[in-house]
């Protein structure tokens, strides 16, 4: 800072004191309000400063100056500091308060150093301020105070203002620090007398009760409550409530997952809820019961181990307006410490079961380890069956085991392998010599018994096969797999029932076994699929090679389009391309059959015919014509393409077109009459030598070109009615005012309703060419490809569009796009590169609302999917990272889209500007 500035602070000639103003000054005073407004999360905020004459000067912005300027006349004048909330009013007279205002003193209260008035408007996330906020502004307040005070006696010590901003700097640590301690020494005194408490008490009921007054006393609230799950795990019940309502509340029990105490049972995250009232979430039973209103929550979950055992509420806040997020952090301090309180209580009674459980789990994990073992080693199914039975009867002390497998189909058989007296045997029954092996299976059932004389029975053949003395079958369904199988075991030779821990342990061995089962007999179905699948896989890269892999923008028309294939593989294809600004074609086709022969005939046939209409200047008649003829010669096993081809030259409105036996397409024109595109010819790659018929039309504005395939009109219903032409003209006639893509999506899925859902008959294509009613206007302008171009290109584009954009911020935002795009083409796209003269043109076209500008380049082709994720946080803090460009330009425009095509690069970005 200068050493030709005054101080901050200055006498006047009637012996006051008043605040002294300059453009360093005004930045100073600037800088304090934003670190003030930071401190509370305000909106808003000013000084009104004494100035020379005694008056008070405003520094900063203030939404309502008039309010606010009346409060900070009041707060100067009283010399008190205070705060208003939202919806109050001044006066009894003046309208209620939009905002809420804490407004504090700058001065001394006795004495003549009066300096002026820090007033915040208005808090982020809350309605009002609280009197913490206040507590830490006047804190602050009363500390710049001192600061500004010593600049009277600094006159003409130059370090003072040097080191002014730091002592500010100071000034804000110390105020968080100032607000922090006041909280944190509390909350620590009673974190320190709970674990006290936990320590020293055997009691569970005392301990809990005491550490959830304790949290009701932290956290400054009406009440608190703790839940506990229940033993099914199905319900929350109240176990320690505190408050008014407790007698009412502690009858009740919430479902898990419903509420927001049963949400953070099932998420495990803490939770906090400032608008009770309106969230749906908040189980409302507990309001009804206790006639209470629930304002506002927070609740934490009491984790044991990684088990959810309960939560813990805080309930509506009593001295502020909300809930922060730093409540979370101490908050579940408290839940640990409940959580702990639980754990010692319940360990001495879990210990002995806890051992007991813990050598069956040895013993059941050497079981899976020898399972996986047999995995491993065996190549078949009868030698997987004979080690895996042989340890499921050891580990749980049976005689026999087997595993039944139904075979659903044209077989409808049951293949068995049983266990007995150390051999497995594989054999196979008929579906009617089981009853009650196959309802388990089927049913999903596991059931147990004891083979009696009534219940031998009502055996069928297998199961008297099969079970004997005390059983357990259990069906075994692996998640995701089409097997239908059970494990059974019985006979165990203590010759006592099957209990819970002997299913859970069947329960463990059987989906590894039965997934170790199924993979042996589906390797073989696998190895003659992998085949079929391997060509799908590569007929459906070639396909998708083959489509462009971006829209084509224009102001010339609006253009959509949609292919979804029926099969992993579609027959369909379309194809778009532009020659200049002014002339483009466009084709729909569909290919016979939808093998890995008919991808790459699709491929090749498509290559002809892009080669042609890119390389020549014939009519769509004379290009079908020798298309026809090259594919011809390549055509095998009599395959075909029927192709619609159009070409549009926006210079005069023409569209000329071909049909090589495709479908009738649709001229749809303004006044929402149309007109069916008739060609003549025959599919090309049928006979040698084609003759081929098109047609002309003028094209106005307003109107639309529809091309299609015939599954946009042939899917059925479940009554077999087509979906036909005719309706298809109607729904896109209706959609006439929407955009192409959008028209697309809707009759896509109108026709799928339209189908009931149900499985897609026919490959789908449809592409739609709006024409605008308005003539585009359209500018080029072509810059060097170096850094001191791109300001001379921001002032092309400024003095361009300065009065053609009236959408608030689009101006700034096309201006920061274009601006990234260029950086990039500049700074990467010709980096490492020996192109000579290496430049980028600038193309401009504007039509109605929106406006199209494209990047053109002949730097290293642009892959979008290679640029990484951006680092907001990293990019906000000055630290610039990769990706963060491309980021900003796809949020910034509306459409943003990129191609690389003829050696060069396209950047497409489209914005509405009005």
């Amino acid at each position: 800072m200068s050493s030709s500035l005054p101080p901050v602070v200055q006498r006047s000639k009637e012996g006051g004191f008043f605040v002294s103003s300059s453009h360093e000054l005004t930045d100073l005073y600037h800088f304090i309000l934003s670190q003030a407004k930071r401190l509370v999360s305000a909106k808003h905020g000013s000084f009104y400063l004494k100035n020379e004459r005694g008056n008070l000067s405003r520094v900063g912005l203030v939404k309502d100056t008039q309010a606010a300027g009346k409060i900070a006349k009041h707060v100067f004048l009283s010399k008190k500091s205070f705060l208003l909330k939202k919806g109050s009013h001044i006066t009894k007279d003046s309208p209620p308060l939009a905002e809420s205002y804490l407004a504090c003193y700058l001065g001394d209260e006795i004495g003549d150093l009066s300096l002026g008035v820090l007033l915040l408007e208005g808090i982020r996330h809350f309605d009002h301020f609280s009197e913490q906020d206040l507590d830490l502004i006047n804190y602050f307040s009363s500390n710049l105070t001192a600061l500004f005070k010593d600049t009277v006696y600094s006159e003409g010590e130059n370090r003072f203002f040097s080191t002014l901003n730091t002592a500010i700097l100071l000034l804000l640590d110390n105020s968080n620090i100032h607000n922090n301690n006041n909280r944190l020494e509390y909350f620590l005194e009673e974190i320190i007398r709970v674990s006290v408490l936990i320590n020293s008490s055997l009691d569970l009921n005392k301990v809990l009760e005491m550490v959830m007054e304790s949290a009701k006393s932290v956290f400054r609230t009406e009440a608190s409550s703790l839940l506990l799950l229940d033993e099914k795990k199905e319900f929350l019940l109240f176990n320690t409530v505190t408050g008014e309502k407790k007698e009412e509340i502690s009858k009740l029990k919430v479902p898990v997952g419903q509420g927001i105490a049963g949400t953070v049972a099932i998420t495990k995250q803490p939770m906090i809820i400032n608008d009770a009232q309106n969230d749906p979430r908040v189980f409302r039973d507990v309001d009804k019961a206790s006639n209470f209103i629930t304002r506002n929550i927070l609740a934490a979950p009491l984790i044991a181990g990684d088990e959810v055992i309960g939560v813990i509420e805080a309930i509506n806040t009593i001295d502020r307006n909300n809930f922060s997020q730093n409540d979370i952090d101490f908050f579940l301090s408290f839940s640990s410490a409940c959580a702990v309180a639980i754990q010692k209580t319940s360990l001495l009674e879990n210990l002995n079961t806890a051992n007991i459980e813990l050598k069956q789990k040895l013993s059941t994990l050497e079981s899976i380890f020898e399972l996986g073992q047999a995995v491993l080693e065996s190549h078949d199914e009868l030698g997987l069956m004979s080690r895996s039975l042989a340890i499921l009867t050891k580990e749980l002390n049976a005689d026999d085991a087997g595993m039944v497998i139904l075979h659903e189909g044209k077989q409808n058989l049951i293949q068995v392998y049983a266990r007995q007296n150390g051999m497995v045997f594989e054999s196979f029954y008929d579906l009617s010599e089981s009853t009650q092996i196959i309802n388990s299976i089927l049913n999903r059932e596991f059931f147990t018994g004891t083979v009696s004389k009534e219940l031998e029975e009502s055996f069928n053949g297998l199961e008297s096969f099969v079970l004997k003395d005390n059983f357990v079958v259990l069906p075994v369904s692996p998640s995701g797999s089409s097997l239908k199988a059970a494990l059974y075991i019985c006979g165990k030779r203590k010759k006592e029932l099957f209990g819970e821990a002997d299913v859970r342990i069947l329960k463990t061995i059987s989906s590894p076994l039965a997934k170790a089962y199924e993979n042996l007999r589906l390797n073989q179905e696998i190895i003659t699929k992998k085949s079929i699948e391997k060509e799908i896989e590569i007929t459906r890269k070639i396909q998708n090679n083959i489509l462009p892999n971006s829209i084509l923008q224009s102001v010339n028309f609006d253009l959509g389009v949609k292919s979804v294939a029926a099969k992993e593989v579609s027959g369909d294809f379309f194809d778009f391309h532009p020659y200049g600004s002014e002339q483009f074609s466009f084709l729909v086709a569909d290919v016979s059959g939808k093998s890995l022969p008919a991808a790459i005939f699709m491929a090749m046939s498509s290559s002809i015919i892009r080669t042609l209409s890119r390389t020549s200047s014939l009519s769509p008649s004379e290009l079908l014509t020798e298309a026809n003829k090259l594919i011809y010669e390549d055509s095998q096993s009599g395959m075909f393409v029927t192709l619609f081809f159009v070409s549009f030259d926006s210079s005069t409105h023409k569209i000329r077109f071909a049909s090589a036996g495709h479908n009738d397409q649709i001229w749809i024109r303004k006044d929402h009459s149309y007109e069916l595109l008739k060609g003549k010819g025959a599919p090309l790659g049928v006979m040698p030598a084609g003759h081929y018929i098109g047609g002309e039309i003028d094209i106005l504005p307003g109107d639309m070109l529809v091309l299609y395939t015939d599954g946009a009109i042939e899917e059925k219903n479940q009554f077999e009615e087509e979906f036909g032409l005719d309706q298809l003209i109607r729904e896109i006639i209706a959609r006439k005012e929407k955009p192409s893509q959008v028209i697309i999506e809707e009759i896509y899925q109108i026709i799928r309703q339209f189908s009931g859902n149900s499985e897609q008959y026919d490959d789908f294509t449809v592409m739609i060419l709006k024409f605008p009613e308005q003539k585009p206007e359209s500018f080029v302008k072509r810059f060097n490809a170096v850094s001191s171009e791109i300001p001379k290109m921001r002032e092309y584009l400024s003095e361009l569009l300065q009065d053609k954009i009236s959408l608030p911020f689009a101006f700034d935002d096309i201006l920061v796009s274009v601006d990234e795009a260029a950086t990039n083409i500049v700074m990467h796209g010709y980096k490492n590169t020996n192109i000579p003269n290496p430049y980028f043109d600038c193309m401009i076209e504007m039509l109605g609302d929106r406006i199209i500008i494209t990047l053109v380049d002949e730097g290293k082709p642009f892959q979008r999917d290679n640029v990484p994720s951006p680092s907001i946080d990293a990019n906000l803090k000055g630290e610039r990272k990769g990706g963060f460009g491309v980021f900003l330009m796809e949020k910034l425009m509306d459409k943003v889209s990129y191609e690389f095509k003829e050696s060069k690069n396209y950047t497409y970005m489209e914005k509405k500007i009005s």
